[in-house]
C-alpha cells in the first residue's frame, strides 16, 4: 500500500511518544481526530486517527515503514459468565492480552522510492467486549531494525450487559453513499467482517499483493463476510473473486446467511438464546427456497439475515450462528461519517 502527503494546515500533537534519531511520527489533532486516551466509549464505536511522519535528515535513511497494532486487555472475544454470576472465580478468567496486527506496509511506490513525509487517516472500531485496547503505531526507517518513532493511545469500553449470554453491538460503517465516484466507492467501501468479536477490517488488512504473511493470514482467517463496493451486498469469502495468492481458499471461512423473513424488527430482540438464533438459521436457510447462502443484496433497512459462520479448529469445523439486522443503509451522496451502511449483530457468546 502506499501513503501519501496530503497538504493541511494542521496540529500535530506527540501523544504517547517514543522517539529515536531525526525521523517524527505525530497524531494530528483536531475535534474529529481521536489523538488521546478515551474512555466511555460504546461497543463497536467509529473512531478516526490520522499519523503524519516526516523525515527530517535529507541525507539520511528514508521512512521505511509503518506498522499499526491493536492490543486487547482482555481477548476481543466475548466471554461466558457461570450461572449463576455469584459462582464466578476470578482466578480463572483469562486476563491475557491479545495482540492483531491492523496495518503492516512498506512506504514506497511503484517505483522503489521512498518518502520524506506522509499522512494516514485510519478509521477504525473499538472492541464489543468490556476491557480496553493500546493502538500503536511504529515507523521504521528504510534500513529496518528498531522503530525509529512510536505513538500510540489506549480506550477502553465497559458493558453495562456483559452477563448476557449473547454479544450485540452495532456496527457503524463508514461507507460513501450511492452517487459518490465509484472509483472512491470501491477504494472505501469495501469491509471484512469479523462477526464474532465485531471487527470491521479494511482492505489493506486483509489483501496485499504477493502471499500472506502470518498477520495477514490472520486477519483473513477471522473473517466472516466482505461487504462489497456497492456498501450494499454481503459475501462469503469463499464467494469473494480475488486472487488466490492473495487469499487463498484454505484462508476462507465458509459463512453462510440467508433472509430471515420470519424476524422482524420487533421480534428481533426476543431472540435471546443460543436455541432461539440457531432456531432462527435453520428456518432461514430451510426457506431459502435453493439459495446458496454465499452471498445477499442489496440490502434493505429493517431487513434481518440469519448466518452461520465456520471457524476451522483442526480438521473439525465449529459452527456459530448470530443475527444481522440492517438499522439503516445510504440514502444520500455526502460522505460525512455518519453516512453509510449500519448493521445490528446478535450473537451467542459459547
Amino acid at each position: 500500500m502506499r501513503l501519501y502527503l496530503a497538504p493541511m494546515a494542521v496540529l500535530l500533537l506527540a501523544g504517547c511518544t517514543k522517539e529515536a534519531g531525526p525521523q517524527r511520527l505525530d497524531f494530528v489533532n483536531t475535534t474529529r481526530y481521536t489523538s488521546s486516551n478515551r474512555t466511555g466509549l460504546s461497543p463497536a464505536d467509529t473512531l478516526v486517527s490520522r499519523v503524519y511522519a516526516e523525515n527530517t535528515d535529507p541525507n539520511g535513511p528514508k521512512l521505511g515503514r509503518l506498522v499499526v497494532t491493536v492490543r486487547y486487555q482482555p481477548r476481543r472475544n466475548p466471554f461466558v459468565y457461570p450461572t449463576p454470576i455469584s459462582a464466578i472465580n476470578r482466578d480463572s478468567i483469562d486476563k491475557s492480552s491479545e495482540n492483531f496486527v491492523y496495518l503492516d506496509s512498506a512506504l514506497v511506490d511503484n517505483q522503489g522510492v521512498y518518502p520524506n513525509n506522509f499522512l494516514l487517516t485510519n478509521i477504525f472500531g473499538v472492541r464489543t467486549t468490556t476491557g480496553s485496547e493500546r493502538w500503536q503505531y511504529d515507523l521504521y526507517n528504510s534500513n529496518g531494525g528498531s522503530p525509529t518513532a512510536s505513538r500510540a493511545v489506549n480506550l477502553s469500553m465497559r458493558r453495562s450487559d456483559s452477563t448476557a449470554v449473547y454479544n450485540e453491538y452495532l456496527l457503524k460503517l463508514v461507507i460513501p453513499a450511492v452517487g459518490v465516484d465509484a472509483a472512491v466507492r470501491a477504494k472505501s467501501t469495501r469491509r471484512f467482517l469479523h462477526l464474532r468479536a465485531g471487527l470491521a477490517l479494511p482492505a489493506y488488512t486483509v489483501l496485499k499483493s504477493g502471499a500472506p504473511g502470518d498477520a495477514q493470514a490472520t486477519a483473513q482467517r477471522l473473517t466472516d463476510l466482505v461487504i462489497l463496493p456497492d456498501g450494499l451486498t454481503l459475501i462469503s469469502p469463499k464467494l469473494f473473486t480475488n486472487n488466490t495468492n492473495i487469499w487463498p481458499m484454505a484462508n476462507r471461512r465458509a459463512t453462510l446467511i440467508y433472509r430471515a423473513n420470519a424476524i422482524t424488527v420487533s421480534t428481533f430482540t426476543s431472540q435471546l438464546t443460543a436455541a432461539d438464533i440457531r432456531t432462527a438459521y435453520n428456518n432461514a436457510s430451510g426457506a431459502a427456497n435453493g439459495a446458496t447462502g454465499q452471498t445477499v443484496g442489496p440490502v434493505r433497512a429493517n431487513e434481518v439475515y440469519a448466518f452461520r459462520t465456520e471457524e476451522v479448529m483442526g480438521t473439525t469445523p465449529q459452527y456459530r450462528y448470530g443475527l444481522l439486522l440492517v438499522v439503516s443503509v445510504p440514502t444520500t451522496t455526502t460522505t460525512a461519517t455518519t453516512a453509510g451502511l449500519q448493521l445490528q449483530v446478535r450473537m451467542p457468546k459459547e
